[in-house]
């Protein structure tokens, strides 16, 4: 899920307003049954679709946290530019990417030519499913990719992982301003 936020400062003693989008279709009962979600304000979208005319308003924050690995190169473009157009001059983007050395963790193929790597589970079979991914290499590949924004800070993280029986988990991070 991407959630997207608009922070109000017109209203006396301000607020949050937040906004979502995703994929994943039985969301939409749960949204629908959370009193504190306005459910015009969520959307279930296709994989890939543009989400940019859903909102009438511009954004003041943007989390996306482990899930735009999932786009293809081009797609992912696509997604920032939209991004960035819905937001406010000074918005800020928090995202995340996968990093390469979480390649040891899956059964793959080599990466497809749209820049994702078709994953067929992992060795412990935790996962079984087949998804594709897009890892990211380095801190330069996650400025690169992060280019319409201003960088304020990137680095990573690696969740924590007792047993450390898959290979490495890390993340990068990406916040920045528009």
């Amino acid at each position: 899920m991407v959630f997207i936020l608009n922070i109000s400062h017109s209203v006396q003693g301000g607020g949050i307003r937040p906004f979502g989008i995703d994929i994943v279709p039985s969301l939409a009962q749960i949204w629908r049954n959370d009193p504190l979600i306005c459910e015009q304000d969520f959307h279930i979208i296709t994989p890939n679709a543009s989400f940019s005319h859903l909102f009438t308003q511009k954004m003041d924050f943007i989390f996306a946290n482990q899930s735009l690995y999932y786009l293809t190169k081009e797609n992912f473009a696509t997604t920032l530019k939209e991004f960035y157009d819905i937001c406010n001059d000074g918005a800020i983007i928090f995202a995340t990417m996968m990093a390469s050395e979480c390649y040891d963790l899956y059964q793959k193929s080599k990466p497809l030519p749209n820049g994702l790597t078709h994953i067929q589970g992992t060795p412990t079979n935790r996962m079984s499913e087949d998804s594709y991914i897009r890892f990211t290499s380095d801190i330069d590949e996650l400025k690169a990719d992060f280019g319409l924004f201003e960088p304020l800070y990137w680095g990573d993280y690696t969740p924590i992982n007792l047993y450390n029986f898959e290979g490495s988990s890390r993340h990068f991070i990406f916040i920045g301003r528009k």
